[in-house]
C-alpha cells in the first residue's frame, strides 16, 4: 500500500517529503489536520487524518504522529481540506492541551517576522507539562472599577482602545499602573523578570484577584482567570476573552529572547492586542525608540517626576585628581570613590561588566574615548589586533582623533582583579556576586561587586557604582545608550527606601554631553533627539537589520542581490550584518534565502548585543 503525505514549507530550507511510504487510513469524509514536528531541523509542515476515536483534537492541540518511521510529538495548526480519494497517515494520539487557536495564529505571525522557526515559537507558548483536559474557568471576588485610585495618563491611553506608551518615573511603584487595565476585565501583565512578576502576582492575590502566575500555572491561565502575570514568555499565555495588555519596564532587553527566532514580548504584545482589537500599554521610564515610534507622539503620555524621584548621580573622572605622569596606569580608584568606599553605614555595589562586552580604545594621554570618524561609534580592538569600528567596518588608524598620540591603551578590568583593588581601597570585606550566585546577599554595610548580574542578587543598597561607566555608554552597539539607561533604572530602584542614596558613574569621558543627560534627565527630549539620531542612520525602527550566520563559510552575498537584503561582512567568518528597508522586506528576504539556499543558517533579527 502507497502513502501520500502533503506538505509545505513553512521556512523552507528542507526537500520535499518522500511520498510513498505505508498508510493506515482512507481519508474520504475525514478529519484531516495540517501539524508541525517538533523536531529540531525540519521546518515543514505535514498533513495527517484524525481517527474518529481522537474528536478532541483541535488547532494547538499537542499530538503524537509518526514521521519517517519515528513517533514525534507536533503541533496542530489548522484543519485543511482535501478532495479526492487521498490517502493520509493517522495521527496516533492526542498528548496535551496546546496552545489556542489565537496563540497559534500569533505564532505563525512571530515566525515570520522573526524569521526563526515556528516550532520554537509554539514550544514557548506551551505549557511545560502535559494537561489533558481544561476545567472549568476561574474567577476572583467581584470587585468594582476604581477599588483603588487609578493612573489618569494611564486610563486616557487604555480608553483610545490602541494603547500607548505611559512613561512612568522609575522609582515610583508600578501596581497603580496597572488598575486601568485590570478594571476592564481580564488582564495579561508582562514583564522582564520572574521574580517581578511573583511580587505582582502576590499583591494581586491579597487583593482578592485570581491570578495565573506563568509559567507554572499554564492550565490556569487557560481557564480563566482575572489576572495572567509572567515574564517574557507570558506573553504567549492562552487566555480566553483577553481585554487588556500591559508590558512593564519595556525598556529592558530581558523581554527579548536571544535564541533564534529572537522575538520581543513587545512587539508579540502590540501585534496580539492589534488582532483582538484590545489596548497594550508599554510602561517604562525611558521607553525605547521602537515602542515610542509604534506609539506616535499622540499615544505617549509623560508623567512628571517629583523631586524625590531621581537620586544623586555623580559623575567621576578616577584620573581627574592625578598627576599628568601618574595617567596612564589605568585601574585606579578616584579619590571620590575611595570616600564612598570607607563609609562603613553604607551598603555599596559595584558594577563592573566584562562578559559579552567589545574592548573599547582610550587614549593614554587625554583619555579620550577612541572613535569612528564616519559614524561617531566607540572604536573596539578585535580578535586580531586591528582597531576597527563595529558599527561601519571602518578602520581606525592608531592615533587619538583628540590630541593626535598614538598611545592608546584597551579598557580591559576584570571583576577580581577590582574586587582586589577595592578591598584594600575600602578597608573591608567586599564581596563578589556573578550570575551563577543563587542565594540573595542582604547583609547590611557590606561592599559587592560583580557584572550588572549584582543589581539583581542585593535585595537594597545605598550607593551604586558603576566602575567603568563607558564601556556601557559607549559600546559600538546602535542601542548602547538605551541599555545604559536601563542599568541606571535597575540601580534607582535598588536604592529605594535610602535616605542619601547615590550613584557614581566612573568615566574617562566625564565631560561628554551624554553625562549630563543622567544627572538633570529629560526624558522627551532623549527620546525626540534618540528618534532623530535612528532615523537619519536607517536604524530600526526606521529599517530591518538581523545577524544571520551560515553554516557554509563560503557563502557569498553577492550572488543574492535579488533578496533585496544589503550585506555587510562581519569579523566572524560566514556571518553577516543583514539589512532591509522594512521588517516585512526582512522576512521575504530571509524567507527566499531559506527556500533557495541549500546550506543552513540562522538568523537574529535586532540582535541585542550587535552594531
Amino acid at each position: 500500500m502507497g502513502t501520500h503525505f502533503t506538505s509545505r514549507r513553512v521556512q523552507g530550507g528542507c526537500q520535499a517529503l518522500n511520498q510513498h511510504e505505508l498508510i493506515s487510513s482512507p481519508s474520504l469524509g475525514r478529519r484531516i489536520v495540517r501539524v508541525v514536528p517538533n523536531v529540531s531541523g525540519v521546518n515543514k509542515t505535514f498533513d495527517y487524518l484524525v481517527p474518529e476515536s481522537l474528536k478532541n483534537v483541535k488547532v494547538g492541540s499537542i499530538v503524537r504522529v509518526e514521521l519517517q518511521g519515528r513517533r514525534v510529538d507536533a503541533w496542530v495548526i489548522d484543519e485543511v481540506v482535501r478532495s479526492g480519494l487521498i490517502k493520509f497517515k493517522d495521527v496516533i494520539s492526542l498528548l496535551s492541551e496546546g496552545p489556542s487557536e489565537e496563540v497559534v495564529q500569533l505564532s505563525q505571525w512571530a515566525a515570520r517576522r522573526f524569521c526563526g522557526p515556528l516550532r520554537a515559537v509554539l514550544s514557548s507558548a506551551s505549557p511545560s507539562l502535559r494537561v489533558k483536559q481544561l476545567g472549568t474557568r476561574h474567577s476572583g471576588a467581584a470587585r468594582k472599577s476604581g477599588q483603588r485610585g487609578v493612573v489618569a495618563e494611564a486610563e486616557e491611553l487604555f480608553n483610545n482602545q490602541r494603547g500607548g506608551v505611559l512613561v512612568w518615573p522609575a522609582p515610583r511603584p508600578l501596581r497603580p499602573v496597572l488598575e486601568s487595565g485590570i478594571s476592564r476585565g481580564r488582564t495579561l501583565v508582562v514583564t522582564p523578570s520572574v521574580g517581578f512578576a511573583r511580587t505582582i502576582a502576590q499583591a494581586l492575590r491579597r487583593e482578592g484577584l485570581s491570578v495565573a502566575l506563568m509559567p507554572d500555572d499554564w492550565q490556569r491561565a487557560a481557564e480563566g482567570v482575572d489576572v495572567v502575570v509572567g515574564a517574557r514568555s507570558a506573553v504567549w499565555a492562552s487566555i480566553p476573552e483577553l481585554k487588556s495588555i500591559i508590558v512593564l519596564d519595556e525598556h529592558d532587553e530581558r523581554l527579548q529572547d536571544e535564541r533564534s527566532p529572537t522575538w520581543h514580548s513587545r512587539d508579540v504584545a502590540i501585534e496580539r492586542a492589534r488582532s483582538l482589537g484590545i489596548p497594550c500599554l508599554l510602561v517604562s521610564p525611558l521607553p525605547t525608540v521602537s515602542a515610542t515610534h509604534w506609539a506616535g507622539s499622540q499615544a505617549v503620555r509623560f508623567v512628571e517626576p517629583a523631586t524625590s524621584d531621581w537620586p544623586t548621580i555623580e559623575v567621576v573622572d578616577p584620573y581627574s585628581d592625578l598627576g599628568d605622569e601618574e595617567k596612564p596606569q589605568f585601574g585606579l580608584l578616584s579619590s571620590r570613590l575611595i570616600e564612598v568606599l570607607r563609609d562603613k553605614s553604607k551598603t555599596v555595589v559595584c558594577i563592573l561588566n566584562t562578559k559579552g562586552r567589545s574592548r573599547l580604545l582610550s587614549c593614554k594621554a587625554c583619555k579620550a574615548i577612541i572613535r569612528c570618524e564616519n559614524c561617531d561609534a566607540a572604536v573596539i580592538q578585535n580578535d586580531e589586533g586591528l582597531r576597527e569600528c563595529n558599527r561601519c567596518g571602518a578602520h581606525r588608524p592608531a592615533t587619538c582623533q583628540s590630541c593626535s598620540s598614538n598611545a592608546l591603551a584597551l579598557l580591559r578590568k576584570g571583576v577580581a582583579k577590582m574586587r582586589d583593588e577595592i578591598e584594600k581601597a575600602a578597608l573591608r570585606q567586599v564581596v563578589e556576586l556573578s550570575a551563577e550566585t543563587t542565594v540573595a546577599a542582604n547583609a547590611a554595610s557590606l561592599v559587592y561587586i560583580g557584572t550588572e548580574a549584582a543589581l539583581h542578587r542585593v535585595s537594597s543598597a545605598d550607593v551604586v557604582v558603576f566602575l567603568d561607566f563607558d564601556n556601557e555608554l559607549f559600546a559600538p552597539t546602535y542601542r548602547a545608550g538605551e541599555q545604559a539607561w536601563t542599568l541606571l533604572i535597575h540601580a534607582i530602584r535598588l536604592l529605594k527606601g535610602s535616605t542619601n542614596a547615590l550613584i557614581v558613574l566612573q568615566s574617562q569621558d566625564a565631560s561628554n554631553a551624554q553625562y549630563a543627560d543622567f544627572i538633570s534627565p529629560e526624558p522627551q527630549l532623549l527620546i525626540e533627539r534618540e528618534q532623530k539620531k535612528r532615523k537619519v542612520m536607517q536604524l530600526p525602527p526606521y529599517a530591518a537589520m538581523a545577524r544571520v550566520v551560515f553554516a557554509d563559510p563560503t557563502f557569498n552575498p553577492a550572488d543574492w542581490s535579488h533578496c533585496k537584503l544589503a550585506f555587510s561582512s562581519s569579523v566572524k567568518t560566514a556571518e553577516f550584518l543583514v539589512r532591509a528597508e522594512n521588517d516585512e522586506v526582512l522576512s521575504q528576504g530571509i524567507a527566499q534565502l531559506r527556500d533557495e539556499l541549500s546550506t543552513r543558517f540562522r538568523c537574529y533579527v535586532d540582535p541585542m548585543r550587535y552594531a
